[in-house]
């Protein structure tokens, strides 16, 4: 029998399987392809892309290579599977996320009941942002690095974090751009440590605080030291600071924006909002210390301040939540508590859980295709089909780029999900034009567009079809192209 971490792998993995969510997981967003054929061409060409090939707007840009690592992996999937390969691929990293998770909460000493319970409260928290795009392995680089700190906390190894911490920031620094997370953490411990310095406990004296604080400066040294040996060395790390900055192009996404608390894809972080309240109400023994206070202060109001900082907070504040519910558990369901223990002691059933993954994933048939009533498919189908009409520049729809660089790229694009590396300028351009902003006519005939592939209800689309130059050649309900007369 499997124990209970596997089974709750399992579980997670099947269901980001099954339809409709493994097509979630690609099709939210056009970046899940746009990652695929970056990937693809280094494959191809055995090289990091260091300048701008998809676009025809800044052709030849240098490019910040933010996710090289995580591309590549993603490509390899994509070679095996194509767009389900990209979805178990996802899927297997916000799985195991989940599993480690688990895995650490029981070996801190928590119910098993309740860590389940916690572990599929904070999966749920997160589910908004669970998408087959590189920003995965940050949850998974997020638990681990996470992980390594509670656990110098408690026994003081500082050979361990160190080595821990800098072996992490090596493959996190080229995964994903959110690797400055693991430095946000860090510097909460780290704060947390000076607190102790200056206020002492009966838990940790001034000495002990002080031993902690010189340890946290060190792996901080070590590991920013780790961060430059990515191919951009200290640029990644002006770039990233820089679009972080920009409240306009943030302002833009909807994972930088503020998760509106009435949507129903609120529920989930509201859910995991009261159980944090009710695990601190019900805390008592032992206190919490200055780094979890500063933790919990810190990741919730970042939670509050962009979408995409809900997952991340649900996986730091868990092995918070998890103690207090666990004391409570045990005093009323004690029994039920030991049986569960002890049946999980003896559950030795990995290999069936591999066996019943590689089954589903090699064996089941799961077509997964990206959505014609979200995705302009059939009018690709149409410029495929009349390639002569098709000549020129193209002016695309700001989320259709990256899906549009990997099922057509004979043609350029005119913008896509790299919001970052177009920068602001371009942007507010690009608004102008297809919102109808004062002066767009002008900006429209500088871009030197001879066709476009916009939504139907788009603004610029309703006003193409008063201008003489341009003609409409194919419209349904989601897309419509319009072509400037020769």
């Amino acid at each position: 029998m499997p124990d209970f971490s596997s089974c709750l792998w399992l579980a997670l993995l099947l269901v980001m399987l099954a339809e409709p969510s493994r097509i979630s997981l690609v099709a939210s967003d056009g970046d899940a392809c746009m990652h695929w054929r970056v990937g693809e061409d280094m494959l191809r060409s055995g090289q990091i892309v260091r300048a701008d090939a998809y676009s025809h707007t800044m052709p030849g840009a240098p490019v910040i290579t933010k996710e090289w690592l995580a591309e590549l992996l993603f490509a390899g999937a994509g070679r095996l599977g194509g767009l389900y390969g990209l979805s178990v691929l996802g899927a297997l990293v916000i799985a195991t996320t989940f599993w480690l998770l688990h895995r650490q909460l029981l070996r801190d000493g928590n119910d098993l009941l309740v860590a389940t319970v916690v572990t599929l409260l904070a999966a749920w928290a997160g589910v908004i942002h669970w998408l087959a795009r590189p920003h995965v392995f940050t949850f998974l680089m997020v638990v681990l690095w996470n992980g390594a700190l509670q656990r110098f906390e408690s026994d003081g190894r500082a050979a361990r974090l160190t080595a821990v911490l800098a072996a992490l920031m090596l493959f996190w620094v080229n995964l994903h751009g959110a690797f400055l997370v693991g430095f946000v953490i860090l510097g909460a411990y780290w704060l947390g440590a000076a607190v102790e310095c200056v206020w002492p406990t009966a838990a940790v004296s001034r000495a002990a605080a002080r031993r902690k604080l010189g340890v946290l400066t060190l792996a901080g040294l070590l590991t920013l030291a780790v961060s430059l040996l990515n191919p951009n060395g200290w640029h990644l790390h002006q770039h990233n600071i820089q679009f972080m900055r920009s409240s306009y192009l943030t302002g833009l996404l909807f994972e930088h924006r503020p998760m509106d608390l009435r949507s129903p894809d609120a529920l989930g972080f509201l859910v995991w909002l009261a159980a944090l309240v009710v695990a601190l109400t019900l805390r008592q023994r032992p206190r919490l210390t200055a780094a979890t206070v500063i933790l919990i202060a810190g990741w919730s109001c970042l939670a509050f301040y962009a979408v995409r900082n809900i997952p991340l907070t649900a996986l730091i504040t868990a092995p918070i939540v998890a103690p207090s519910l666990s004391a409570c558990v045990r005093g009323r369901w004690r029994a039920l508590s030991e049986r569960l223990s002890a049946v999980n002691a003896v559950s030795k059933g990995g290999l069936v859980v591999a066996v019943i993954v590689l089954a589903a994933i090699v064996c089941v048939p799961r077509p997964t295709v990206m959505p014609p009533d979200r995705w302009p498919v059939n009018a690709v189908k149409f410029i495929h089909h009349h390639p002569e009409q098709f000549t020129g520049n193209m002016l695309n729809q700001h989320v259709w780029g990256g899906y549009l660089m990997w099922v057509m790229p004979e043609h350029k694009v005119f913008v896509d999900g790299r919001t970052d590396f177009y920068g602001e300028a371009f942007i507010r351009d690009f608004l102008d034009m297809t919102q109808l902003r004062p002066g767009w006519r002008e900006k429209l005939d500088a871009s030197r567009v001879n066709w476009t592939l916009l939504t139907t209800d788009a603004p610029l689309t309703q006003a193409l079809a008063s201008l003489p130059e341009w003609r409409r050649v194919y419209s349904d309900p989601l897309a419509t192209v319009y072509r400037r007369n020769p």
